[in-house]
């Protein structure tokens, strides 16, 4: 119904009225309704502990190394020479 059908010079239908309040009426029952349901299941979860809580990490002291062996100390490679060119720019970037 658009809101220039509503407009009339008439007298008001009374029926139309009382459905009307009617409809009213049970849109706030079920209103109440469902604030009442979110309200009891917000504070069942209140209480609840969060999820993503990480368990406390535990330290492992490091294996020694046998009496035998030596250690061995890694370097990484120096990159490549770079001779200046544009389109060995990238593979040169990359190796360092």
């Amino acid at each position: 119904m658009l809101p220039s059908d509503m407009i009339h010079d008439g007298p008001v239908n009374v029926g139309h009225l009382i459905t009307l309040e009617s409809t009213v009426d049970g849109l706030r029952s079920q209103n109440e309704a469902t604030l009442t349901v979110l309200q009891d299941i917000l504070s069942r979860l209140s209480p609840a502990p969060a999820l993503n809580v990480q368990a406390p990490l535990h330290y492992t002291p490091p294996i020694p190394a046998s009496a035998g062996w030596k250690k061995i100390p890694l370097e990484p490679s120096p990159p490549l020479d770079f001779d200046g060119e544009r389109s060995a720019g990238k593979a040169f970037l990359t190796s360092c």
